[in-house]
């Protein structure tokens, strides 16, 4: 089963983490490996990818004269992809060595059409204590309360550990571009995975494997974990999600969201209020509440602004 995966790139300032996503890949225990580097508008970039890696075999690199954002380049890496299988990982995102080899076994035992797996954290600074763990989709990493510790079928995984058969592709589509990080910045529409996966859905009947054995490690910076960027992007989930809603408006939409949603009120939060008694605990209760508060108020603006 030859297994395609997508790596997108777009900033030369990431170049060593990008070097270390692609040597993850060329080091899998799967030897039926195609790596598609999409650069998405930085020619320096491109030189750079063709000056270190032109002559790996198993690495294609594609360049983008502009940028076009995350859903954009993802889309043209699926074009450029010949593999039976097309998966995806991030540029700052690092594959356990038999991660490959854990999707296409997932595919051939369940028939699947979609396949993932689990994300855990590689934290390039202190781990905030800050943090609850329920919170760990703000930065791309599986979180409390996903699909436990078992091989199940879940509507969607996250960006850096997907991936779908190419029929998925011929018959579904592609990426909906109005979604996803884009065009340096301007735009912080997230869910395209959430959009695709949902068409995937009602087209063909089946969602996607999740299976933790197949692990990536995603990298993060201490950035990311700061407070505002937590909810700024907590309030651009909401948002998201709003514009999913409008898109399919089907009761199965947002239906994670809500259990998600009640889990957290009935569960996680309550859980957490008893131990307030520790500072460590009472900081990831505000985080969680604030959060909470903020996809609140980005879905409210969200579904204002598109009606």
């Amino acid at each position: 089963m030859l297994v395609s995966v997508v790596v997108c790139t777009h900033s030369l300032d990431n170049y060593q983490n990008l070097a270390e996503a692609v040597d993850s890949l060329l080091e899998q225990t799967h030897r039926e490996i195609e790596i598609v580097v999409v650069v998405d508008g930085n020619e320096e970039l491109h030189q750079r990818m063709l000056a270190n890696y032109g002559s790996q075999e198993a690495v294609k690199t594609v360049p983008l004269k502009q940028n076009v954002g995350i859903c954009g380049a993802r889309n043209t890496g699926i074009k450029a992809a010949q593999g039976n299988a097309i998966a995806f990982l991030d540029d700052d995102a690092v594959a356990e060595r038999s991660w490959v080899e854990n999707l296409a076994a997932t595919y051939q035992e369940f028939e699947a059409i979609a396949v993932g797996g689990k994300i855990l954290p590689l934290w390039l600074g202190q781990r905030p204590d800050y943090l609850p763990e329920e919170l760990y989709w703000l930065v791309g990493i599986t979180h409390e309360g996903f699909a436990g510790e078992k091989v199940t079928e879940v509507r969607n995984t996250f960006g850096p550990n997907m991936s779908f058969s190419r029929e998925v592709f011929q018959k579904v589509g592609l990426f909906n571009e109005n979604f996803g990080f884009a065009r340096g910045g301007t735009s912080y529409m997230q869910g395209e995975e959430a959009e695709f996966t949902l068409r995937m859905k009602q087209k063909l009947g089946q969602g996607v494997i999740y299976n933790p054995k197949a692990l990536v490690y995603h990298k993060i910076p201490p950035s990311k974990v700061k407070v505002k960027a937590l909810l700024k992007r907590a309030f651009y989930q909401g948002y998201s999600k709003a514009l999913l809603r409008k898109l399919n408006p089907s009761a199965d939409s947002i239906a994670t969201e809500r259990s998600y949603l009640k889990t957290l009120l009935l569960r996680y939060i309550p859980q957490r209020m008893k131990r307030v008694y520790c500072l460590p605990e009472l900081k990831k209760l505000f985080i969680l509440v604030a959060s909470t508060i903020s996809v609140g108020l980005g879905f409210v603006y969200g579904y204002v602004k598109e009606m």
